[in-house]
């Protein structure tokens, strides 16, 4: 069989993509290793990604505009979201939405774990491991496979530069941790993250709590183990997860045929690691610049030059303040205690919910690097 484009990797990314080139009328494959995977990740959406996409109410499983921020000595910082809310989704549910979805919009669906993409005609002959799926071409390949991504090492993209590992624990509700029930709480705490954080995210039926570490450097079921003791939970999780989030864009993901997009891309911002957003927005972008290539010869780099447009100030303005203030615990007691302030908050929150920068009034910003100076001094 062959196809325009076989899209590899059924997660947020490759499920968006799939769906905007099927509805355009480009045949399209999404490959998926595993359709009841279930990826480690806290599932926190913001207000302008569930309006963009229409996401129904019920994946929604909590609407949150109170946060916690909770420092190495242990002050805690409350936080509101007045002008919207974050949302959280279970992924193993969210997932197979998209892809139904996509399959709806006339993509073919198929299972299996992609093995080899070799050059075959004008295109690619792509195959699986242990037959599961026969061999199949394609015209042009969006890779959607992750941090990685197989996809982008067979078709020769840059690798990715920095990894996090991540580990994320589901607990039952219980009295001991009943008042996180509504609450998103993040510990910026080296015991539990020397240069990451944990967070501790509440869905409709259990808690997620979690950590990450640059990979390589620390032992994350050490960091997660320390979490949850520090937390008090003294219950048994019932579901244990892990996976490797990338933390910076890949150097290119587009050529002249294919594109990579999400994960597989890199596509995760620093300091926070979000990607669930940056995947939907990437997977939407690259199968738009492909549906004009395929129609109308126009170049795919438009995707990725699109993309860093929108977003390249996000990414670097959240990897400076990860390398500047997650080096150590006295920077880490500095940057929650700025969080305490009023403005911080308002941008910071008004930025997250649509992913646009916020311009400050000069005075609003005159205070905030003026505190950002004092803290830095008190923190080194």
């Amino acid at each position: 069989m062959r196809y325009d484009v076989a899209v590899i990797g059924g997660g947020p990314s490759g499920a968006v993509a799939a769906a905007v080139l099927a509805k355009a009328g480009i045949r399209t494959v999404l490959l998926e290793r595993n359709l009841g995977n279930v990826k480690p990740c806290g599932g926190a959406i913001p207000l302008g990604l569930i309006e963009e996409f229409s996401i129904p109410p019920e994946l929604v499983e909590k609407k949150l505009s109170h946060m916690r921020a909770r420092s190495p000595k242990g002050r805690s910082i409350e936080m509101h979201m007045p002008n919207g809310y974050v949302g959280m989704v279970r992924r193993e549910k969210f997932d197979r939405w998209l892809r139904d979805e996509a399959e709806k919009a006339g993509a073919v669906v198929m299972e299996g774990l992609m093995e080899s993409i070799r050059p075959a005609g004008d295109g690619w002959r792509i195959t699986t491991l242990n037959g599961k799926v026969e061999p199949f071409e394609a015209a042009h390949i969006i890779g959607a496979d992750g941090a990685n991504s197989k996809t982008a090492v067979e078709l020769g993209f840059p690798p990715n530069e920095l990894k996090v590992i991540a580990m994320q624990q589901r607990f039952h509700y219980t009295p001991e941790i009943e008042r996180f029930r509504d609450i998103v709480e993040i510990w910026f705490d080296g015991e539990v993250s020397p240069d990451f954080y944990g967070w501790i995210f509440p869905k409709a039926d259990h808690l997620a709590i979690g950590t990450g570490t640059e990979e390589g450097k620390h032992s994350i079921k050490a960091l997660q183990k320390r979490f949850v003791e520090k937390i008090g939970i003294t219950e048994p999780s019932y579901l244990d997860e892990a996976a490797k989030i990338p933390m910076k864009p890949r150097k290119s993901f587009a050529a002249e045929k294919h594109v990579l997009v999400g994960d597989a891309a890199g596509l995760v911002t620093p300091a926070n690691g979000e990607g669930i957003f940056f995947a939907m927005r990437s997977g939407r972008l690259g199968a738009e610049a492909m549906v004009r290539h395929i129609r109308e010869g126009a170049p795919l780099k438009a995707y990725e030059k699109e993309f860093r447009r929108l977003y390249a100030p996000i990414f670097f303005g959240l990897e400076v303040l990860q390398s500047v203030y997650y080096r150590n615990d006295r920077l880490r007691e500095s940057f929650v205690a700025i969080c305490r302030d009023d403005d911080v908050q308002r941008i910071t929150f008004d930025s997250y919910l649509y992913k646009k920068m916020v311009p400050a009034p000069w005075s609003v910003q005159m205070k905030i690097f003026t505190k950002n100076i004092f803290h830095l001094l008190k923190g080194a």
